[in-house]
């Protein structure tokens, strides 16, 4: 007998089928070289060597990654395995896509950024300075989310 995915994740955790605990959008991106501040695009290509260094690198973006309230909080980590699971099935072998980034546009709050940090994100842009200037924002325009990347080849 095969085990589902959760079962295998969280051994012990009886649920309704029928349950669902999280969700998550995924689409084909890619992050373009050229649109990005220079000092954004040397720490976003300092792990790339420079005969592979280009224009574009493809790229999966999270459009929308959600844990159900009636389990969120509790310890189980739903939202960290989403993005596990993501980053294995984008490394696998199996995997045709050639991405070498998960890319997110985060909401700009701290437990957000906090949450794709501690799963191995790092911002594009160091500061929100840098960022909003970048975009062209004005001071008083609020950045409502933040640029966000993990690296594929890395841990």
């Amino acid at each position: 007998m095969k085990l589902n995915y959760l079962e295998r994740l969280m051994p012990g955790l009886t649920l309704p089928i029928s349950k669902i605990l999280g969700l998550v959008t995924l689409a084909n991106d890619s992050v373009k070289a050229q649109f990005i501040a220079n000092s954004a695009r040397n720490r976003l290509q300092r792990s790339i060597t420079n005969e592979k260094r280009g224009i574009n690198y493809p790229a999966v973006l999270i459009g929308r990654l959600g844990v159900s309230s009636e389990y969120r909080g509790r310890g189980l980590n739903i939202g960290s395995q989403i993005l596990d699971f993501i980053k294995g099935w984008f490394r696998s072998s199996d995997n045709k896509t050639g991405c070498r980034f998960i890319v997110v546009d985060a909401y700009n709050h701290e437990k957000a950024l906090h949450f794709y940090e501690k799963n191995g994100f790092k911002p594009l842009y160091k500061t929100e300075q840098e960022e909003r200037s970048f975009l062209g924002l004005k001071p008083e325009d609020p950045l409502e989310t933040r640029f966000m990347f993990f690296d594929l080849k890395r841990e």
